[in-house]
């Protein structure tokens, strides 16, 4: 049995320490298009919503040549790929990684690469990577692993609630539609993802209404992981643990976090089978 390398997408958040054994496919960000972060060239989180504070954040997904050329590299190694993405509704990062893959497969014939949309982002897709890890272990196959993987999407769920919706408005996240209602005087409307897009889940007055409505979720079922997930606002961070205390915690990755603005907050959820 050949063994294989577990890949993902910069728009995913693996927890340590298992982001050791995951290879990160960069994405990319820019204030000016001259200037492009993500790969050689990094900002701190400081510098970053230094900069998000007057300028508007704009973002690429995965760089073809860049996921070619890490991919061979693994397939010359005689070993097999399961790259894990962001949801094909919100880059377009899935779409370049599989033509990457077909391409190759056609001058590899022996070898395999499994490329599963996790339909999700953030840390939720990065409990995918985490189970994937825990197969791999196990000592399951490719073909073994990438089945369980792509059962399990659909137990993923994030919701989150964002203090100013001009982010997901002006990078085409949300409607517009959405973004006006979260310009009513505190209204908090809880979002979630549906079928790989960003959607409006309820609306609540004000934030401990919504986190209330948070934890009401999380205690709805048995989950196998519940995360907090926040990108900058720590008291927002801290309001949300008091409602909703996950195993696991993740700072956002600067892609998203450039698409929910530096206010937002909320869990990631893998539920139990």
């Amino acid at each position: 049995m050949r063994d294989f390398i577990i890949f993902t997408d910069g728009d995913v958040d693996v927890p340590e320490p298992y982001n050791a054994d995951v290879v990160m496919l960069p994405q990319y960000y820019y204030f000016d298009p001259n200037v492009v972060y993500g790969d050689e060239q990094v900002l701190s989180r400081e510098k970053f919503f230094e900069k998000l504070s007057t300028r508007r954040a704009y973002t690429s997904g995965v760089n073809p040549e860049l996921v070619r050329n890490r991919f061979e590299e693994v397939l010359k190694e005689n070993k097999d790929i399961l790259c894990i993405t962001v949801s094909s509704g919100l880059s377009g990062s899935h779409n370049t990684i599989c033509v990457a893959a077909d391409e190759l497969m056609e001058l590899y014939p022996d070898s395999s690469i499994k490329v599963i949309d996790s339909l999700s982002a953030t840390l939720a897709a990065g409990y995918l990577c985490m189970d994937a890890l825990e197969l791999r272990r196990q000592g399951k196959s490719l073909e073994e692993t990438a089945a369980d993987i792509e059962r399990r999407v659909k137990l993923l769920d994030i919701y989150f609630i964002v203090d100013d919706f001009k982010y997901l408005v002006q990078g085409g996240r949300v409607s517009p539609a959405i973004g006006k209602i979260g310009d009513i005087l505190d209204i908090k409307p809880i979002l979630t993802m549906r079928n790989g897009h960003i959607e409006a889940y309820k609306k609540t007055r004000g934030l401990g209404a919504a986190l209330r409505n948070i934890q009401s979720i999380a205690e709805s079922r048995k989950a196998a992981h519940i995360g907090n997930i926040y990108v900058g606002n720590k008291e927002m961070l801290e309001k949300c643990k008091a409602h909703i205390h996950g195993d696991l915690e993740a700072s956002l990755n600067l892609i998203i976090s450039s698409h929910v603005g530096p206010d937002t907050t909320g869990i990631a959820v893998e539920w139990a089978e």
